[in-house]
């Protein structure tokens, strides 16, 4: 099975965004140093960004499998590590041990174990693996942590931004990933000439403000120039703590986690779903739900807009799905669910009254046929994020428990609408939204891995 691009662990993101951070910036030191000089400077002491980014998989298969340990269950004794790393000599050898010294390093971030993880870190500051990048990735990790945790939130607010006469809406998700497959995705979205950018949240990995200005911001303004952007609250953009998120919505004025878009027809209400999924022990299992704070709650700010919404119609935005028939939303009652109870519980009343509601998170296209009395559910998570055919499909999982009185049980899905694929990975997409007057229409787009977009051929309109 194909290893994947992204865990949904603030832990094991954060390492990727310090391997991210300290390869790039090796490696744009090495290059600025080559066109000063006729002496080139030696990249081969810096371990791979595959060698570096290896200890994160280890870690994930031992919390997949439910490990006590980081080792494998058939192994006799833990992992042994030299009693020295002062050996200065590149070899495949040394680059293992390293590699292991982080995953326990990992390990012992995950499990909470402060002690361990210190003399771990101390072991990675040590000699070969401080030549090859390992101490820089630790120190780097290190300090993301530092900065982050608080977990901000800006309650209270009432950000209505006035759409005016702008008409066509771009909508791509889970896309910030800052790579060429992104950045190839986004010059296909601006051959259409969008007014307006919304992203339905994730800037990988962490959401670092690094990550946010150079895999989202300024990738943005190089191609789609300076047209408003807005982009919600994923998981992984509250993986570092929340700063970086929050210093992207300063950036780009759009106020607060949550926000309502509108003209004189539409309002596009987007929420925080990504607040309170950030908590590496439960997010396999977590449901996650709108903010509370202090007496203030956004899922009440939401349903006044759309009680008042003075005869505008109601677009939902959210990260996080109301409900999927391919894997867990989160656990109710201790068994994986379709459907998101929280979310469920805020909308049930008013799901009638929504045109659309788009939201990413799981990595895929999906336009669904009415549930749970939604018409219009949409799934468009897979604009960057690299989806192995081995690790999904667009088959129901008939183990989740069903929205109550659903019929039919399950969600399904436009099978026109399906992404296709390369015969290893699926092809990334995106939406375009038109609003003419009280009507509009929304065109869906696949894109196979840095080629030129095209249309599914469905109709989706009101």
């Amino acid at each position: 099975m194909s290893k994947p691009y992204s865990y949904q662990n603030p832990r094991l993101s954060l390492w990727q965004s310090s391997v991210a951070e300290v390869h790039n910036s090796r490696i744009s030191v090495v290059n600025r140093m080559a066109a000063v000089t006729s002496k080139r400077m030696k990249a081969s002491n810096l371990a791979a960004e595959d060698d570096l980014m290896a200890p994160i998989h280890d870690v994930r298969d031992a919390l997949a499998a439910k490990r006590t340990s980081l080792a494998p269950p058939a192994a006799p004794t833990p992992i042994s590590r030299p009693i020295s790393l002062a050996a200065q000599a590149e070899t495949a050898g040394e680059i293992k041990d390293c590699a292991k010294t982080a995953a326990e390093f990992l390990w012992a971030e995950v499990k909470g174990d402060k002690q361990q993880a210190a003399v771990l870190s101390g072991e990675l500051k040590f000699a070969v693996c401080d030549a090859t990048g390992w101490a820089q990735c630790v120190t780097t990790y290190l300090a993301y942590k530092a900065t982050g945790g608080n977990q901000p939130y800006r309650p209270n607010l009432n950000p209505v931004i006035d759409l005016g006469s702008k008409s066509r809406l771009a909508i791509i998700g889970d896309w910030g990933t800052g790579d060429e497959v992104a950045i190839n995705l986004l010059q296909q979205v601006q051959t259409f000439s969008p007014d307006v950018l919304i992203h339905l949240g994730d800037v990988y990995y962490a959401g670092t403000q690094n990550e946010q200005q150079n895999n989202f911001l300024s990738v943005c303004r190089q191609v789609l120039g300076n047209i408003p952007l807005f982009s919600l609250c994923g998981n992984h953009d509250m993986y570092s703590g929340g700063n970086g998120y929050y210093w992207l919505v300063d950036q780009i004025g759009q106020q607060a986690s949550y926000f309502c878009l509108q003209n004189p027809n539409w309002q596009f209400l987007a929420m925080d779903t990504g607040h309170n999924d950030n908590d590496p022990f439960t997010v396999g299992t977590n449901m996650t739900s709108l903010v509370t704070q202090n007496g203030w709650s956004e899922a009440n700010w939401h349903l006044q807009k759309i009680q008042n919404a003075g005869g505008r119609r109601t677009v939902l935005l959210s990260h996080h799905q109301l409900f999927s028939p391919f894997g867990s939303v989160g656990q109710a009652n201790g068994k994986d669910s379709a459907y998101n109870t929280n979310l469920a519980a805020n909308f049930q009343n008013i799901l009638g009254q929504i045109v659309w509601w788009f939201w990413g998170h799981e990595h895929t296209l999906a336009i669904y046929k009415p549930y749970m009395g939604l018409q219009r559910g949409r799934c468009v998570g897979a604009s960057a994020v690299p989806v192995f055919k081995d690790q999904q499909s667009y088959t129901a999982n008939n183990s989740l428990t069903p929205a109550p009185n659903s019929n039919p049980p399950f969600p399904t899905w436009n099978v026109n609408a399906q992404l296709g694929d390369n015969g290893t990975s699926y092809n990334n997409c995106f939406a375009i939204m038109t609003l003419t007057g009280a009507s509009a229409n929304v065109d869906y787009y696949q894109v196979p891995i840095l080629g030129s977009a095209t249309k599914f051929s469905v109709t989706d309109q009101a």
